[in-house]
């Protein structure tokens, strides 16, 4: 092994390190009259390839986003590189003439390089961490042609290269397959969360359509319904307000609340008394993921809640847990998509909870059920937490033995 630079560490001894300038020419591609509007074209933006896999997903047309943007000609063959944060570094190849968007390059390697052994060492750590090194020196996100030339670089005989692709893709065609498998089974075991809540709060009623035997009743009879203090209103602050964290849609989630990102503005006594959070409390989010509600297990004293959220809390024993669950059910299967006209901006108000009848179960039930469905989606979420580790154990492990094979760390030729 030779020394090499800070970037690539240690090399073989008969691999050359160079610089990308060197064996690529990078361009936005070259405008072609004669396909404008380019019609019917497909385009290559950076949300059409896959992070890590380098695989195209889905197929636009460059007419699909108009005349105005930025759309360059790309051959088949020629790498594409998105440039700007946060898809950055996204590599793929392109498999037939199209168009790319303003956000990529368009790469086309000399005769020394094989382009399969590119997009994997571009997508590399070391030539990760460098593009993305040179993309915070600017205003802009992104890397600049003339740094992202200067990229490090290293060249193995091509053999040697195209052997490398061959094992890289073969060894990450496994591990893909064993992240899709986990993927199908998170989306099994979610479906099957869904359908166990859906089939406890609701059995076999129809909440578009109830039959007449079914009781329904408004949740307004049961839970007053609050929403949170409007948030320009907390930009004028008065001599005897108190800064104080609120709750808003973004810390809701259907894992629970999520307060690692946490905001502040001031209320007055009166404001932080009349909206305060009390163990019991169901918050539910009102504008953006509408219907996503999170249960408050204990008192937040010093902590209130944002315009984006409603507090439903109990006239009497009625079980918040158990309408969280009905109000997921309904997220899930559409009620309240049509509650809120999902063809304008979606909002959930106050006045719409209030309306909205949900099925009338004794309080006793409501908690039996509720208790009920708290250990047998804890289950199911513990499965899918596993599942969730081990697609990000794979993919670290799919990107180590990326670096490892271009830099010369793995030796294919003994691993073949």
């Amino acid at each position: 092994m030779n020394a090499a630079s800070p970037w690539l560490g240690r090399i073989p001894e008969d691999w050359v390190e160079s610089r990308f300038r060197y064996e690529a020419f990078i361009s936005g591609g070259q405008v072609d009259p004669r396909v404008e509007p380019w019609s019917g074209m497909v385009l290559v933006a950076p949300n059409h390839i896959e992070s890590g896999t380098g695989r195209l997903l889905g197929r636009e047309t460059a007419a699909d986003q108009g005349a105005d943007s930025g759309k360059y000609v790309v051959t088949v063959g020629q790498v594409l590189y998105s440039k700007i944060r946060p898809a950055l570094n996204k590599v793929a190849i392109a498999v037939e003439d199209c168009l790319c968007s303003a956000d990529m390059y368009a790469i086309s390697l000399s005769d020394r390089v094989d382009t399969r052994f590119a997009r994997y060492f571009m997508s590399a750590k070391p030539f990760h961490d460098f593009a993305t090194g040179m993309s915070m020196r600017v205003k802009m996100p992104k890397v600049n042609r003339e740094e992202l030339a200067d990229g490090p670089w290293l060249l193995p005989q091509l053999p040697e290269q195209r052997a490398i692709a061959d094992y890289l893709d073969r060894e990450t065609a496994r591990i893909d397959t064993l992240i899709e498998e986990q993927q199908r089974l998170i989306e099994m075991l979610r479906e099957r969360r869904q359908d166990l809540i859906r089939a406890a709060v609701l059995g076999s009623a129809n909440p578009f359509s109830p039959p007449a035997e079914a009781s329904f009743t408004a949740i307004g009879h049961h839970f007053s319904v609050t929403l949170g203090k409007m948030l320009d209103a907390g930009k004028a602050v008065r001599a005897e307000d108190r800064m104080l964290p609120y709750i808003r849609a973004g810390n809701i989630q259907d894992a629970g609340l999520k307060l690692n990102d946490v905001k502040e503005m001031p209320y007055s006594e009166a404001e932080a008394a009349n909206l305060n959070l009390l163990a019991g409390d169901l918050l539910v989010v009102e504008g953006g993921a509408v219907g996503t509600n999170v249960l408050v297990h204990e008192d937040m004293p010093g902590w209130s809640f944002q315009k984006t959220v409603n507090r439903l809390r109990p006239l009497s024993n009625w079980s918040s847990a158990w309408l969280g669950y009905v109000l997921r059910t309904y997220r899930d299967i559409g009620v309240i998509d049509i509650v809120c006209n999902k063809s304008t901006i979606p909002h959930l108000t106050a006045e719409k909870l209030r309306a909205m009848r949900i099925p009338s179960v004794e309080p006793q039930e409501q908690v039996r059920l509720a208790a009920m469905l708290d250990r047998q989606t804890a289950k199911i979420d513990t499965l899918i937490t596993e599942s969730g580790r081990f697609i990000e154990l794979g993919r670290e492990r799919r990107a180590a033995l990326i670096t490892a094979t271009v830099t010369g760390q793995i030796d294919v030729r003994e691993a073949a």
